[in-house]
């Protein structure tokens, strides 16, 4: 007990201007609810469960068994986040929402971290430059607040990914790839090998119009605005014509893989990884 007090007390920061009081290690500003939620309990993550010092980033092994069975059975763990303004002489409460999902929380963290993704990247490249202040964070809060209550950021991260003029996107579609499957598990829109499917379709699309003389970056956008999967096929087609060998579309395509189910959240990973691929291949063109 003596060992978690001391770690989770070391976070205590003093700020000046009252934007904070713990040092989640994330760096960057984190302004609204959620994100500041999400910056917290992985402070908690960092300084008690794994019990670094100072700037230590070696993993510490966990029992998530003996873990799982002391949070479930015997000390349930529970935070309440409550966001309150100040307006006139008093506070009003704008949200108070409990978390009880820590256990799945942090073994996320575990399981993204031993894949070799930092979550301090993920939360940096989720920073908008182009908005000011606390919009700068907007988005990312929502995709915080979905991440808290075991939702998909399919849509927001491709949403955020084409609106952003970012071209190294990497930690936050590697983060996707890890997450989704994780929450997917009784998934009945779309299967694991679908979803394989449409992220191995996109970076070939990616990597062959990236790498090609005659690919730009609108071929992309083309392929996105499609609304049906035949139109999505069809823009396929076109690009095989386009490129030619340099572009081929996995056979499980045509297989039954993409169907007018699955078609919407098919068309999202299979861009997200597209546009991942096309950026590293036009890098790569550029040295």
């Amino acid at each position: 007990m003596i060992d978690v007090f001391d770690s989770l007390h070391e976070a205590e920061y003093r700020d000046p201007n009252f934007y904070r009081n713990f040092d989640h290690g994330l760096d960057g500003f984190f302004y609204h609810t959620f994100e500041v939620a999400f910056a917290f309990l992985f402070t908690l993550y960092k300084k008690v469960l794994l019990h670094q010092k100072g700037g230590e980033e070696d993993f510490t092994a966990l029992d998530w068994e003996e873990l799982l069975d002391l949070t479930l059975n015997k000390a349930p763990l529970e935070f309440y986040t409550m966001h309150a303004r100040k307006e006139g002489n008093t506070f009003s409460v704008k949200t108070l929402w409990p978390f009880r999902e820590s256990v799945y929380f942090y073994r996320l963290l575990d399981h993204v971290e031993k894949n070799g993704v930092k979550i301090k990247e993920v939360m940096r490249l989720f920073y908008d430059p182009q908005e000011k202040n606390e919009n700068a964070t907007l988005k990312r809060n929502r995709i915080c607040e979905r991440i808290l209550k075991k939702k998909s950021i399919l849509d927001l991260v491709e949403i955020f990914v084409y609106g952003s003029e970012r071209t190294y996107i990497k930690p936050i579609v590697d983060f996707l790839l890890i997450y989704e499957p994780e929450i997917r598990k009784d998934d009945s829109v779309m299967t694991r090998e679908e979803q394989d499917t449409a992220v191995t379709l996109g970076r070939r699309i990616g990597a062959a119009v990236g790498k090609s003389e005659d690919g730009k970056k609108g071929d992309l956008y083309a392929l996105r605005k499609s609304r049906k999967k035949v139109d999505f096929l069809e823009q396929i087609n076109r690009l095989q014509f386009k490129l030619g060998s340099d572009f081929i579309v996995p056979p499980d395509v045509y297989e039954g893989k993409l169907n007018d189910n699955n078609f919407q959240e098919f068309k999202q990973f299979c861009m997200i990884a597209a546009l991942n691929s096309f950026n590293a291949a036009t890098s790569e063109t550029k040295k």
